[in-house]
């Protein structure tokens, strides 16, 4: 179900909205589209809400058939031509398996209180004619068809632009958001839940594939980072003991980055395989071109324009500027320490005394991170949806390259410049030593513990608000109408739509996370155990934003988490370099050793890590064994399935009447 909501103007606009709303309602409920519609006013009567549904049986089936809709074949079809569903699961019996494997329940329960199965249905085309072939068009199916529908007859955007329309969203359903919150996924109480493979597979009947790929990707991250988290404790009990030296810790430490080597590609490649398997249950393989969504907005005239240039060149000079600001920040920061620590008696900038200066400038590096991290969002996503793009897929692949460019520089310069620059200008610790680079160290630790914490803290700040503006709302409207109720379907209209940038906004959190672990691994391992306990924050948070605190998301068919996969295998290898660095010219370890032998040694270290890295990497193929056992079941049993038998006669069915040469 969708929800349009009409704002009342003026008594000069009546008319007209009078006829685009009944021409509207001609449209959705005729003939031609069979939808069901409500209406119901505000409680303070100046909006109107239209829920438009499909709960016809007959037009689900037309519409689905029409729409090309992909649709699970069903269990009775399965049953009726004698034919088992493959699993993921191998059922061997003595030297040989059951191809088909053996059911196993997954942890964990749908929303409808059945268990979650690891079997795989194959999805196809939906025909009407063949409509016991297949399981029946589901809730969030229906959404999809509204949808499309919807943007089928109407302009949208333009019914917005023109005040018709205030609003369009899909519509929560509280027993089903109901029944996740007791099972513990959009519970902020339940924040050490185990975050389990099988859980997403609800989160995909109501959400959709999109949100239930970032869900299962952020899942499965924090799975892997149990085991390097649970090393770390033993790290970091070794580091604040006092039994080993600061030099033995040191080599702890390069044996603890070498092991993230190996398991960041471990991860990936685990990841991927698991996220294809992923798409086979769901319905999202081999998805390509159908999934293309062209935009309303876009020109193709105006490609190639020079104007069109001009936006471009506009973006990426933006980019660059932002850029240029976190060095600036850095450095007068820097500056301003340096001249604090000279003169402690002093006073600095805006009367501040310098001891202050001196004790605290620190912390407005994370304050730029984060100004910059908030004020780069809104701008690049504007800018972006500007520029002329064919579909939603090529605007979102570039808000997260020009997005990700600005953010990975000012989430990770200030933190590579305690190592890599600080040392020669500054120096490190309190003596400003440029020798022993220990004190570097230690600030670079500190610097990334306040990051970690901070990054939840502002998480929570910003929710409450999403909250508070929202009961704010509620509380100002039931005020004036107290003998009025309030309907849940208002309440959704008084939220703020969760849109593309919210979801790379939350994935990019996730990514600079794990390329804080991947980068300064060596520096201080502990940041596993926090990446780790961060996630399991983060993951309930943004599931109870993207459940109470926001609208529902609009259902996208997805096939994966997109182009992040990308970025984090490439931060693996970057991962490479810094770590190899950090080990070789600023630990305690090497601080003795010749600059040359420091050089060779970074060069034999970064070409033996990023070696392991491609060799394991390709070892594993796109999809495991059970995938490919499905598919292959598949392809064998899709003529039984479908009935798909050769007809009795092909052509004009005569017999050549031919001489054997051999008589």
């Amino acid at each position: 179900m969708a929800a349009l909501c009409f704002p009342k103007e003026g008594i000069t606009k009546n008319d007209f909205h009078h006829a685009v709303f009944n021409e509207i309602v001609t449209i959705l409920s005729g003939p031609r589209n069979g939808l069901q519609l409500a209406t119901k006013k505000s409680i303070d009567e100046d909006e109107l809400i239209l829920t438009v549904g499909l709960t016809d049986p007959e037009a689900k089936k037309q519409l689905a058939h029409m729409e090309d809709l992909s649709v699970r074949l069903s269990q009775t079809l399965y049953d009726e031509k004698k034919v088992d569903v493959p699993t993921s699961t191998k059922q061997y019996t003595g030297l040989d398996y059951n191809a088909a494997g053996k059911f196993v329940p997954s942890p964990g329960k749908e929303l409808n209180g059945d268990e979650i199965p690891n079997s795989h249905h194959a999805y196809l085309s939906y025909s009407a004619k063949k409509a016991h072939m297949f399981e029946e068009v589901s809730q969030l199916d229906c959404i999809r068809l509204v949808k499309r529908r919807l943007l089928k007859f109407l302009h949208m955007d333009e019914l917005v632009d023109h005040g018709i329309v205030n609003q369009w969203f899909p519509v929560h359903h509280w027993d089903e958001l109901d029944e996740l919150h007791n099972k513990g996924w959009n519970n902020p109480t339940r924040i050490l839940q185990w975050p389990s493979e099988a859980r997403s597979d609800s989160i995909n009947k109501y959400f959709g594939p999109e949100m239930a790929f970032f869900f299962h990707w952020y899942n499965h991250l924090t799975r892997w980072l149990a085991f390097p988290a649970i090393l770390s404790i033993f790290t970091y009990g070794a580091r604040i003991s006092g039994l080993v030296s600061r030099i033995q810790i040191n080599y702890v430490s390069m044996a603890f980055a070498a092991m993230l080597v190996i398991w960041s590609s471990m991860y990936v490649s685990q990841y991927r395989q698991a996220k294809n398997l992923k798409q086979n249950k769901w319905g999202m393989e081999n998805l390509g071109a159908s999934a293309l969504v062209v935009r309303k907005q876009f020109k193709d005239a105006y490609r190639d324009s020079f104007a069109d240039y001009a936006q471009h060149f506009f973006h990426w000079f933006m980019v660059v500027f932002f850029v240029f600001e976190t060095i600036m920040a850095v450095y007068y920061v820097t500056q301003m320490q340096v001249r604090a620590k000279q003169h402690p008696h002093e006073h600095g900038p805006f009367g501040i005394p310098n001891e202050y200066i001196a004790q605290y400038a620190k912390y407005l590096i994370t304050i730029n991170i984060k100004f910059v991290d908030k004020v780069w969002t809104p701008i690049s996503n504007w800018l972006t949806n500007k520029e002329n793009w064919r579909s939603m897929q090529e605007l979102q692949q570039s808000m997260i390259a020009k997005m990700f460019c600005v953010k990975m520089f000012v989430f990770y310069y200030p933190f590579v410049y305690i190592i890599v620059i600080q040392p020669y200008t500054k120096g490190c610790g309190p003596d400003n030593s440029r020798n022993d680079l220990t004190g570097c160290i230690d600030e670079l630790n500190e610097s990334l513990i306040l990051f970690f914490f901070s990054q939840i803290a502002i998480e929570i700040a910003l929710l409450i608000a999403y909250l508070g503006f929202a009961a704010w709302g509620v509380r100002s409207e039931r005020s004036k109408h107290p003998d009025k109720q309030y309907t849940y379907l208002e309440l959704q209209g008084k939220t703020m739509p969760y849109t593309e940038e919210d979801l790379i906004s939350d994935s990019l959190n996730a990514v600079v996370t794990y390329g804080y672990i991947i980068l300064f691994g060596v520096s201080l391992p502990f940041m596993c155990l926090l990446g780790f306990l961060t996630n399991l924050v983060m993951i309930r948070l943004v599931a109870y934003k993207v459940s109470y605190a926001y609208q529902r998301p609009m259902p996208k068919a997805m096939d994966g988490i997109g182009t992040w996969e990308g970025v984090m295998r490439i931060l693996g290898y970057v991962g490479v370099l810094t770590n190899a660095y950090i080990a070789m010219f600023t630990l305690r370890a090497f601080r003795d050793e010749d600059m040359v032998w420091k050089l060779i040694m970074f060069i034999v270290l970064q070409n033996v890590g990023m070696g392991l890295k491609m060799a394991i990497e390709g070892l594993f193929d796109e999809r495991n064994s059970a995938h490919k056992r499905i598919i292959e079941y598949h392809d064998d049993c899709k003529d039984v399935l479908l009935d798909e038998k050769d007809p009795p006669t092909i052509g004009d069915g005569k017999v050549a009447a031919l001489d054997s040469p051999f008589k």
